[in-house]
């Protein structure tokens, strides 16, 4: 069981899943940089990623967006200013009701990134683009969440990011026990994905191998999206 106070130092962000209409993408992006960002920025929020699922190998149409922020004491002040302030209320009361002229739908969670994830300005200066990604949604065994981060870091990120997949970040979820949502960017976008798959070769990596008999005893399930970049992404 994690003690309380093991999370204290890790880095916080809001995990935002939205569901669409179908053809609603468009007025969804115009809308989220006309309202919702200027609301969250203003609140201190950063926008850390937003893409769209592709319909090639996901549940579509649907958006995944990830804001970082600060602390527990920041997700307070931005739950205070979304539900109780009057004047920032009225403005996500807004949005809300333009997410359901597209028939806006989801799930938010709070969550914190791996140890060591680099913040969006870091990501930025380095020209780290997430123009194309695979997210992963895994289902850990119960209390295994931070161990599966650990041993994935240790195990399958060298060969991961040997094979064109680089690894943006790792979340777990702060009010389950068991979810860790995995972000890897694409090298060189729909073009490294023909370069690199198939990924395991005729004699697969100790790397990989040794990750394959691990990772079974941390986990039960995952589901696989590839995603895609949309306009105010930062790092599109």
């Amino acid at each position: 069981m994690t003690m309380p106070g093991a999370h204290k130092n890790l880095s916080m962000f809001l995990h935002e899943t939205t569901r669409l209409r179908a053809g609603s993408t468009e007025k969804f992006t115009e809308e989220f940089s006309g309202h919702y960002q200027p609301a969250m920025e203003a609140q201190g929020a950063r926008l850390f990623g937003l893409w769209e699922a592709s319909p090639i190998n996901s549940h579509w149409p649907e958006i995944s967006t990830i804001w970082e922020i600060d602390s527990y004491q920041h997700f307070a002040k931005l739950a205070a200013g979304r539900h109780r302030d009057p004047e920032t209320r009225k403005q996500f009361e807004q949005w809300q009701t333009l997410l359901g002229e597209v028939g806006g739908s989801g799930v938010g969670r709070l969550t914190h990134g791996n140890p060591g994830i680099k913040s969006v300005a870091d990501r930025k200066a380095e020209g780290f683009k997430t123009t194309v990604m695979i997210q992963e949604i895994m289902t850990t065994k119960p209390g295994r969440q931070r161990d599966y981060i650990e041993q994935l870091e240790y195990a399958y990120v060298p060969w991961s990011e040997r094979t064109g997949k680089k690894w943006l970040g790792s979340f777990t979820t702060v009010f389950s026990y068991n979810e860790v949502l995995h972000y890897w960017a694409l090298d060189g976008g729909w073009d490294g994905f023909g370069k690199y798959f198939p990924s395991w070769g005729e004699k697969p990596d100790p790397d990989i191998k040794s990750w394959m008999n691990l990772a079974p005893a941390l986990r039960e399930g995952w589901n696989d999206s590839f995603l895609q970049s949309l306009p105010p992404n930062p790092l599109g």
